[in-house]
C-alpha cells in the first residue's frame, strides 16, 4: 500500500504498518530532523504549553517537527525506493482516488505499466494517466470498492 495520506488512514483501517509505504509521512507523530527519533504528538503539546519553546531532540538536540514532508524537504529515500521497487515488481497497480499530479508519486503507475503491470485507475474525475490505464473508472472509490462486499 503507497499513500501520500498523511493521516494513519491505512493503518487504522487495518492494514498492517508494515505493509503501508508513506511518501508524505505521517502527521500522527513527530520526528526529530536530525537522528529521526520518534516522538508523540502528545508530549511534545505538553512540552511547548509548559514552556513555550519549539521542541528539540532528548537525544541529539536536533529540531523535531510533526513526521510528515514539508515544502522543500527531499522525499524520503528508503519509502521512494521501497515504492519503486513494489511498482516495478507487481502484477497490478491500483490508484484509487489520486489525481496523478503530484510527482515523485504521480510516475509510480507508470513505472507500474512500463513493468508489465495492469493499471487500473478508480478516481472522480479524469487523470493524465487514463490513457495508459487496463481499466479507468470515473466513480467514488468508497462504493465502487464496497460493491459486492457483504455487510
Amino acid at each position: 500500500m503507497i499513500t501520500q495520506n498523511v493521516d494513519n488512514l491505512h493503518q487504522d483501517s487495518g492494514v498492517p504498518p508494515g505493509k503501508v509505504i508513506e511518501l508524505h509521512g505521517n502527521a500522527t507523530y513527530a520526528t526529530c530532523l536530525d537522528c529521526a527519533r520518534r516522538y508523540e504528538l502528545e508530549t511534545l503539546k505538553q512540552s511547548f504549553l509548559g514552556r513555550d519553546e519549539i521542541p528539540a531532540c532528548g537525544h541529539c538536540g536536533g529540531l523535531v517537527k510533526v513526521a510528515t514532508i514539508s515544502f522543500g524537504q527531499p522525499m524520503p529515500e528508503a519509502q521512494m525506493a521501497r515504492a519503486e521497487a513494489e511498482a516495478a515488481g507487481c502484477d497490478l497497480f491500483l490508484v484509487l482516488g489520486s489525481s496523478l499530479q503530484v510527482y515523485p508519486a504521480a510516475g509510480l503507475p507508470i513505472l507500474a505499466k512500463r513493468s508489465g503491470a495492469m493499471l487500473a485507475i478508480v478516481n472522480r474525475d479524469p487523470t493524465d494517466q487514463d490513457r495508459l490505464a487496463d481499466l479507468v473508472l470515473h466513480d467514488e472509490i468508497g462504493p465502487v470498492m464496497s460493491e459486492g462486499v457483504p455487510g
